[in-house]
């Protein structure tokens, strides 16, 4: 007859000894890898940088495979990558892409460059008459607009903005039956809103322009502003008048 085991009677279990040594040197190889891919980071936004004016499609492809050349890079510096797990790859893969799209974004954007063309908006036509101090009918040109009387001049508003700042912003302007010229606008933001609806005392925005032309029957006009780092940006419009 089988002897019947004691409830007191618990099965031999023996704690497997801890590898203090091997854990430690595992945790400092970790955390060098880490500082690696942070590193190698900063070489993947290089490149993306470099290929950004190229093709930006092709920096942000060309970021990624540069984050695939741990794989082969690490082992040129030192690391036992054949101690890494797949979890290991994993956590240090999404270190590179994070470290890497944030290092592509700053050098994208001033002071280290600059990839945004002025803008112009905001564009408003007037009849003028020189020395006149009261409203203005501000009206905006959807591509060409017709008004009446002039008196003597056209009056201009409009903003020109960049994120850096504008190296130039010129009108150009094309009189119907005479040459073409060039106008120097002049900077009246901050300056008291002189357009019909808007309350006393209410000022122009930033970066906003005049630029006052000769009454001419007609013109053919082109606000362009330029950055130094990008194209030029222009609108054109067209404005008949009549006397």
């Amino acid at each position: 007859m089988a002897r019947r085991k004691r409830k007191d009677e618990t099965p031999a279990w023996v704690a497997p000894d801890f590898d203090e040594v091997g854990f430690m040197r595992r945790e400092i190889e970790g955390a060098r890898a880490a500082v690696a891919t942070i590193a190698w980071a900063v070489v993947g936004a290089l490149v993306g940088f470099a290929l950004y004016s190229v093709l930006p499609v092709l920096a942000f492809f060309g970021g990624i495979a540069v984050g695939f050349g741990m794989y082969f890079i690490f082992p040129l510096f030192g690391f036992k990558t054949e101690s890494f797990k797949r979890r290991d790859w994993i956590g240090h893969g999404i270190t590179y892409f994070f470290s890497w799209l944030a290092f592509w974004i700053i050098l994208l954007n001033p002071p280290f460059s600059d990839h945004v063309p002025p803008t112009i908006q905001s564009i408003s036509v007037s009849p003028y008459h020189a020395g006149y101090t009261g409203d203005l009918a501000c009206l905006p040109p959807a591509g060409s607009v017709s008004m009446g009387p002039v008196n003597d001049s056209l009056y201009i508003l409009f903003r020109a903005t960049d994120n850096v700042g504008l190296r130039s912003v010129e009108v150009h302007a094309a009189p119907q039956g005479s040459n073409s010229f060039v106008v120097i606008p002049t900077l009246v933001a901050g300056q008291d809103n002189r357009c019909l609806g808007h309350h006393p005392g209410e000022k122009y925005a930033g970066g906003t322009y005049n630029a006052t032309l000769p009454y001419a029957t007609g013109y053919d006009i082109t606000i362009v502003a330029t950055d130094g780092s990008n194209p030029p940006s222009g609108v054109a419009l067209s404005v008949l008048l009549t006397p």
